[in-house]
């Protein structure tokens, strides 16, 4: 009915245009070029200003980054250059090479032998009667040269000759400094650390034989020395070519990450997570991009320390650095702005004339349309106002048109306030970021989504499931977006409870076992640790990883009722007594059996002493009858019980373990195998043994 009105109107006012529609097309035609002509124009002309300002900015970063750069190599070079002073003195060079002569009597070199024990020979007398002058020369050299101190280190990392009052042992860090030093027969350096000194840089040289000695050329001890280096570190911030937004940033990589070096501010040090990746060696190429905190958008530009994990990156705040490019391409969009709308302008009012008195019919009809139409939104508003769930409508710039009274009493607003406001006004800029996503995903699909989202309401934290489905018009077009959300919080929060509890009973029976056999504690975590390791390297499905972790933890719970005498004999097992112990299996079944972990943890824990080869206990399972986990468990069980002491024997070398493990064949599924001796060889996984089982 409506719509047949609307063509009526239409078609009787098409009859009256006549000459008028020549006019209005020749008119209308001449707008477009015009318009057509002066974009394009004022957009040329904003993008080549654009490449020419984005050029001269990347000139003006690299002149400002490479003096830095310069800057730090000369430090480090000073370094090098007064280190040499000691490392090529023929005194201690002939000293180092004696020393490392002794090997492992080093120990007594620099403790002295007990009382009534002998040293191992007249050479070692002739070293120890040396050690009080070597000692005061390098303590001279630090004094003079203003480091903090001085160490020297032999092979095997022991300190025989320092310049502090007792010869501390040396940090995992700087053991792993020396022995990259020696590999690599070059100078190392560590990451900057804080201290009341300042920043502390510590250099790592090595030191080599005498050349007439005729022994191999390659280090025979490392140099260790420390330095405040804040002086120097401060000039960076002194730049005079630095202007307004501009500011230069020195990044070093340690294990946990980046940090930011800033010894003007209180800590020194500041943890940092760059939005962009940083490559050892490599440029940061100029581009504009998230800064290195990732507070806001600027212009960066970042040049390595060669030979170090340090960066020296200068940003150009985005907003600041742009203000006269802003105001260049203002000038050139007014003028073709004010071009179209002369144009405009001059056909509107001529248009006006010739079709002002139609138009105002037309306004009659479409206001008492619009009537019809406000009748139609206040019905659809009573049947909104009785819906516990929220409701929005967004139109295509994140805007609300309309929220009905559920969503605005949970928001503490009312309807009206909220229209016009986005999500950012509503939730915060966090939120609407997470948020905005799944807009994008909706816009792109053009089909609904659903998902779930943590947000806060009125400063109280609410779990809400977001249903998004694009709005269409009649040809298809998408024209906004409206969400139907639940308030899910109650049915969240009580899943985390019983998620809570579980993790708890698990912890419980932890302890228990560890509490029932001494040799076990820790056995479970240090499992836990390697089959979640093992697991990412076989890429398995994240599910598999949670069941590895939780019946790591649980798998030793059986032997809470297997014969303390059997668990702490110091002797092999006879057949009766091992036939005993593999009922900790069916032991661990019952205890586990119908607790609800929403994971195949029970199949896991009883199948993980089954073996592909079928030889396994309880049932004899053979190949994919074992699911996966049980597979990675039984691999990473029988290491952890090796790699560390029982009652019956000592712990076996980590090798030794690979090997059996590999040799076993069919016994153990050798792709986990293989995946565990990756993880083994890795620096996390030298970490771990290191920690749960000691140095090996």
């Amino acid at each position: 009915m409506q719509s047949t009105e609307i063509s009526q109107t239409f078609s009787e006012e098409s009859a009256s245009f006549g000459p008028r529609k020549s006019t209005f097309w020749i008119g209308l035609g001449i707008i477009v070029v015009v318009a057509l002509a002066a974009v394009g124009w004022a957009l040329w002309g904003t993008h080549a200003r654009e490449r020419d300002f984005e050029a001269n900015l990347e000139k003006r970063l690299e002149l400002i980054a490479d003096p830095q750069v310069r800057l730090v190599e000369t430090l480090m070079g000073t370094f090098i250059e007064q280190a040499n002073r000691v490392i090529n003195s023929e005194l201690f060079k002939l000293y180092a090479t004696e020393v490392d002569l002794l090997e492992d009597d080093v120990s007594l070199l620099v403790a002295g032998p007990l009382p009534g024990q002998e040293g191992p020979g007249e050479n070692f007398s002739s070293l120890t009667g040396q050690l009080p002058m070597m000692q005061s020369l390098l303590i001279e050299f630090t004094r003079i040269s203003g480091y903090l101190n001085g160490r020297v280190v032999n092979r095997n990392g022991t300190v025989y000759i320092a310049t502090d009052a007792t010869t501390t042992p040396l940090r995992a860090d700087q053991k792993a400094l020396v022995r990259l030093v020696l590999q690599t027969q070059s100078p190392q350096f560590s990451p900057l650390k804080s201290s009341p000194q300042g920043l502390v840089l510590e250099a790592f040289l090595p030191i080599f034989p005498p050349k007439a000695s005729g022994l191999e050329q390659s280090p025979v001890a490392v140099l260790q020395l420390s330095k405040p280096v804040n002086e120097r570190l401060n000039e960076m911030q002194g730049n005079a070519l630095l202007e307004k937004g501009e500011r230069i940033r020195l990044l070093q990589q340690i294990d946990e990450g980046y940090q930011e070096i800033v010894p003007w501010l209180p800590g020194q040090l500041q943890t940092m997570h760059p939005p962009f990746p940083l490559v050892r060696d490599g440029k940061l190429n100029f581009a504009p991009r998230l800064s290195v905190g990732g507070d806001k958008e600027v212009y960066s530009l970042g040049l390595p320390i060669v030979g170090t994990d340090w960066w020296i990156i200068v940003e150009a705040d985005y907003d600041v650095v742009r203000e006269s490019l802003r105001g260049e391409q203002k000038a050139l969009l007014s003028i073709a702005g004010l071009l179209i709308l002369i144009f405009g302008v001059t056909f509107g009012a001529v248009w006006a004339i010739l079709v002002g008195s139609q138009e105002r019919k037309l306004a009659h009809h479409f206001a008492h349309l619009a009537q019809q139409i406000d009748r139609q939104r206040q019905l659809l508003g009573q049947i909104n106002n009785n819906i516990a769930d929220y409701i929005v409508l967004e139109d295509l710039r994140g805007r609300y048109q309309y929220v009905n009274p559920a969503f605005a009493e949970a928001v503490g607003r009312s309807a009206e306030e909220m229209t016009g406001l986005d999500n950012e006004a509503i939730f915060g800029f966090d939120t609407a970021k997470r948020l905005e996503h799944s807009t994008q995903q909706v816009l792109a699909d053009q089909e609904s989504h659903t998902f779930n989202e943590a947000v806060y309401l009125q400063s109280k934290l609410h779990h809400l499931q977001i249903s998004k489905a694009p709005l269409k018009d009649r040809e298809g077009k998408v024209t906004g977006l409206v969400s139907v959300i639940r308030d899910v919080t109650d049915m969240v929060e009580t899943q985390k409870r019983h998620e809570q509890a579980t993790h708890k009973s698990v912890e419980a029976l932890v302890r228990a076992v560890e509490l029932t056999d001494p040799y076990l504690a820790g056995h479970s975590r240090l499992m836990g640790a390697f089959g979640v390791e093992v697991a990412k390297v076989l890429n398995v499905a994240d599910l598999d990883v949670a069941t590895i972790e939780i019946a790591a933890n649980l798998c030793q719970v059986g032997k809470l009722f297997v014969d303390r005498n059997i668990l702490f004999k110091s002797t092999p097992l006879t057949e009766d007594e091992k036939r005993e112990m593999e009922q900790h299996v069916v032991h661990a079944g019952k205890v586990l059996h119908g607790i609800d972990f929403g994971l195949p943890v029970y199949e896991a824990v009883t199948q993980m002493n089954e073996s592909p080869s079928g030889s396994g206990y309880p049932k004899g399972l053979k190949e994919d009858q074992i699911l996966l986990p049980a597979r990675v468990l039984a691999v990473v069980n029988s290491f952890c019980a090796m790699v560390q002491p029982r009652a019956y024997r000592a712990a076996r070398p980590v090798e030794e373990i690979l090997e059996i493990l590999s040799a076993a064949g069919d016994d153990y599924d050798q792709r986990v195998v293989t995946a565990l001796k990756e993880v083994v060889h890795s620096a996390l996984g030298e970490k771990l043994l290191a920690r749960e089982v000691g140095p090996a």
